[in-house]
């Protein structure tokens, strides 16, 4: 038989899954003899009758809520709808605040114009009791009819005074905005109430908003019945009968520091006038209730392994829970409570990494840089601007940094950056890079500095005057080089040889032209100067009028380009292998890794091999021994994934480019992606991911998959990685983890979060595996 409806005292913990988590602890509360709101909770199964096209429950489903209600009703002694002595409710939504953007809750419903009369009776205050109708007014108009709180803010700015007259006509104002904005009128029947608040509440937590226009690019949001949750109805309290009354709310931690011990707020008395007096008044007016609430909150933390917030009512020296969950804590309290709760010993650390967001991360980085630059100020260097001084560097919180050692003993994905100066490259060293994954050579060479030497490098007319332009550049190169394998000694270095279309070498050809012109006009003509500039610029433009490509993302580039400079290519080699050898003899364990860019054909990669070779062997001499170089493909190609195979003889490494492997498969820019991928499709509610900001699996992943299956038939031990911005989130990297790639390689400071997603993926392919042995055994038994 279905459960629809759950009386709390019926509930158990182990019922968690029907009930949800705040009404399995209000019924563990009661088990435990704490003093629990009367209250019941309608299942997901229930809430979706309520929320059908019709709207129509079903005769055991509206029998069950009636008799709920009278059951309620038979505990307070109070009668839903009745003038004299009403019974109000609270109807609130059973779901994790931390996946909720908003609380949404209903309290007081029941109210209308006669029963308001009621509530002012039981507590003795009327204008309490219409303040109270009002706000219920409010909240009803914003989630049954999604009228927006201005409106209502609108009104009540008007209000002169907070007598009873105007609280009335308050009053009168939003019930003519409801029945004008939400075209019908506040329903007076408090049974119609209950339905919609139901159906109100039920249907607010399925709706997850996104807090900005690139939340909505980066992760696609479904809106659906498997996001919903029960639905929790309490009976009212409101803390006003008796001297001893009033309402609080109590954290078992300080939600922004996460400093241990209690934190919260407690009103005196129900009436208008309520200010916060804080729990010291508490402790010191009811050393009981105060104690009891400091049980209920280990009680709860304990078996939940969780901070909580809980919400409660003092009535007549009496202590009611109205609620308890999981509390919304800062980045900072909720790295700090989670190595807490696994010093003391109520979560494994596995289940303290599964907690971690990429928004802690960032929040609690932002934190640190920002305490760091405020360091800055005093003479110290900030750690993503500082040179190579390890010992100034602030280090990570304390909390922060266990964590990540907790990941780094059980993850099996090596995580690399993407650096391409000296600065970056200690930046991920501190962070905890296990190499460089991806060092770009170009970034390296279009310095303003260094620039107009490649410029005038690539528009010479002769191989002699190439290379005198690459004498400048080599010591340049060779510098950083050095600084970079200091920064990574004994880490792998990635280096990708120059990866640029030719097109992005050349000077702008219109700009050029119109320079042409004005030196052609006539009162030129009998200058020297400008006649000497005059013919060089003729020579370039010819050059570049030689250079230029009809198709050139297409055309000369990557691998491609050393056919037609081969000299660039030389410089790079001899910096690299220049700056190893300096390295060696400093007594570093250098591990350059050359990879090339962008190949189509595994004959490209072998040409390329074969001069990455020689140059070695040329520069590096009798330090080859103590150099154990590798040489690797960087797959941005479809038909690179395609023929993996071939590619592996000549490869000791594949790395896998995901920004440009997805363009070519895709067929379109990241520019283009962006305009395409901000469209809702209105017609499935969801909201399409951009591949550049989350890998494509079913199209991208499945060349990267395939070219790995057939690179390791080729090599089984072939390393293999991949590079880009779109692949530091969970899914992302739990598929590289499930494929078996090596490592992933990202920016710096992406590096901690893709540390604890790596551990999150295999603790969770543990898990799986360990569920379908389980169900394996369970089969064969």
């Amino acid at each position: 038989m279905t459960k629809r409806v759950i009386l709390l005292e019926e509930g158990t913990a182990e019922m968690k899954g029907l009930m949800g988590s705040k009404g399995a602890d209000l019924a563990e509360l009661i088990h435990a003899g704490y003093s629990v709101p009367a209250g019941f909770v309608v299942t997901t199964e229930c809430c979706r009758e309520f929320c059908t096209r019709l709207g129509h429950l079903s005769n055991e489903g509206e029998k069950e809520i009636i008799n709920a209600i009278r059951h309620l009703e038979q505990q307070t002694g109070k009668f839903f709808g009745h003038s004299e002595n009403p019974l109000l409710l609270a109807v609130r939504k059973d779901q994790d605040p931390a996946t909720a953007t908003v609380t949404r809750s209903l309290l007081n419903v029941g109210l209308n114009d006669v029963t308001v009369e009621g509530l002012a009776r039981q507590t003795g205050d009327r204008l309490y009791a219409l303040q109270c109708y009002l706000d219920y007014l409010k909240e009803y108009g914003q989630l049954v009819y999604a009228i927006p709180s201005e409106f209502f803010t609108e009104i009540s700015s008007h209000v002169k005074g907070r007598d009873e007259t105007e609280l009335e006509l308050s009053i009168t104002k939003f019930k003519y905005l409801i029945e004008g904005e939400g075209r019908n009128p506040f329903p007076q029947d408090v049974q119609i109430q209950f339905k919609e608040a139901v159906r109100a509440v039920y249907h607010s937590q399925r709706i997850i908003a996104s807090r900005s226009q690139d939340e909505i690019v980066r992760k696609p949001y479904y809106i659906s019945s498997e996001q919903s949750a029960p639905v929790l109805i309490q009976t009212m309290m409101h803390g006003t009968c008796g001297e001893s009354s009033g309402t609080g709310t109590i954290y078992t931690c300080n939600p922004l520091t996460g400093e241990r011990g209690i934190t919260g707020q407690y009103v005196i008395t129900g009436t208008y006038h309520q200010t916060d007096q804080g729990l010291e008044r508490l402790r010191d007016d009811e050393p009981e209730l105060y104690t009891s609430l400091l049980e209920i909150g280990d009680q709860l933390e304990t078996r939940n392994g969780e901070v909580q917030e809980i919400t409660f009512v003092i009535e007549s020296g009496a202590l009611y829970v109205v609620q308890t969950q999981p509390a919304r804590l800062s980045s900072t309290a909720t790295l700090r409570n989670t190595v807490y709760f696994v010093h003391e010993g109520l979560i494994t650390k596995e289940d303290a990494l599964l907690r971690i967001e990429p928004g802690y991360i960032a929040e609690v980085l932002e934190q640190h840089y920002t305490d760091s630059n405020s360091e800055a100020s005093n003479g110290h260097l900030p750690i993503l601007i500082q040179p190579l001084a390890n010992d100034e560097c602030p280090p990570l919180s304390a909390d922060l940094q266990l964590l990540l050692d907790w990941a780094d003993e059980v993850k099996e994905l090596k995580v690399l950056a993407n650096a391409d100066r000296p600065q970056d490259a200690l930046t991920a060293r501190l962070l905890g890079a296990e190499g460089l994954g991806l060092c770009r050579t170009e970034n390296m060479l279009l310095s303003h500095a260094r620039f107009p030497f490649v410029q005038k490098m690539i528009l010479a007319d002769s191989e002699s005057e190439r290379r005198r332009g690459l004498e400048r550049l080599l010591p340049m190169q060779q510098s950083d080089f050095e600084q970079i394998f200091e920064a990574m000694d004994g880490y792998p270095v990635t280096i990708r040889l120059l990866d640029l279309p030719l097109h992005e070498l050349l000077p702008d050809l219109g700009v050029l032209e119109k320079r042409r012109e004005w030196l052609q006009a006539e009162e030129w003509q009998e200058q020297k100067d400008h006649q000497i500039e005059l013919e060089e610029l003729e020579r370039v433009i010819r050059r570049v009028c030689e250079l230029h490509e009809h198709n050139p993302t297409l055309g000369q580039q990557d691998c491609r380009l050393s056919t037609v400079f081969p000299e660039i290519v030389d410089m790079q080699l001899e910096a690299i292998f220049r700056a190893a050898v300096i390295g060696i003899r400093q007594g570093w364990w250098v591990r350059p890794e050359i990879m090339i860019p962008q190949i189509g054909h595994v004959h490209e990669l072998q040409v390329m091999r074969d001069l990455v070779d020689h140059v070695a062997d040329q520069v590096l001499g009798e330090e080859k021994r103590h150099c154990l170089y590798r040489v690797g493909a960087m797959i941005e190609a479809p038909r690179a994934a395609l023929t993996a195979t071939h590619i592996a003889r000549q490869a000791d490494f594949f790395t896998f480019g995901a920004d440009e492997l997805t363009e070519m498969t895709f067929g379109y820019t990241r520019q283009e992606a962006e305009k395409r991928f901000l469209q809702r499709d209105t017609d499935s509610r969801t909201v399409t991911n951009n591949p550049f900001h989350v890998l494509d699996i079913e199209g991208v992943g499945q060349l990267v998959e395939m070219a790995v299956v057939q690179g390791r038939i080729r090599k089984p031990h072939l390393k293999t990685g991949i590079c880009g911005e779109n692949i530091v989130d969970l899914e992302s990297i739990t598929f590289c983890h499930r494929i078996g790639l090596d490592y992933v390689s990202c920016l710096p400071e992406q590096i901690p979060y893709a540390r604890i997603a790596a551990a999150q993926a295999a603790i969770k392919g543990q898990r799986e595996g360990a569920d379908t042995q389980n169900t394996d055994i369970s089969t064969i038994a």
